[in-house]
């Protein structure tokens, strides 16, 4: 533990104190947030350079800790709800609807030609085949006797 740390734990516990109307895990988040934040920038500094002055410097640049405590409630304040506007409302309406028009006519447009293709099909499958004649049509020949 270094001699400096006690500079660091009395900021940590004042800006706790004045979040206290912040619930208790986004509290803790915080505190670890701000406690890294602070590790990091005393481990740029070498041992020979780690003196109060800097530590204090470190602390000061970070604020004040009820501005700090401040800060971070505004940041855990939940964000209104966001509202759409009648005329975007509007458009979003209009899109959907020509959207679904084009898709529905797409549909009904290759049906229509699936049923025209089927027709079709069966017209000129029957054209192939030779009629046939029904018996009342052929022509009766007189068949020749014995004699």
């Amino acid at each position: 533990m270094s001699t400096y740390d006690g500079l660091v734990n009395d900021y940590l516990r004042a800006v706790e104190q004045a979040l206290a109307g912040v619930p208790a895990s986004r509290r803790d988040e915080l505190l670890a947030d701000l406690s890294e934040h602070i590790a990091a920038k005393r481990a740029e500094l070498t041992p020979e350079r780690e003196t109060e002055v800097e530590v204090r410097s470190i602390l000061e640049l970070l604020g004040d800790p009820a501005d700090v405590a401040a800060e971070a409630m505004l940041d855990a304040e939940p964000q209104p709800p966001m509202v759409i506007q009648p005329g975007k409302k509007l458009g979003a309406v209009a899109w959907v609807l020509i959207t679904i028009a084009a898709v529905s006519t797409l549909c009904v447009g290759t049906i229509l030609v699936g049923v025209l293709f089927f027709v079709a099909g069966n017209n000129n499958s029957g054209s192939e085949t030779t009629p046939i004649e029904s018996p009342a049509a052929v022509s009766q020949s007189p068949v020749p006797s014995p004699t």
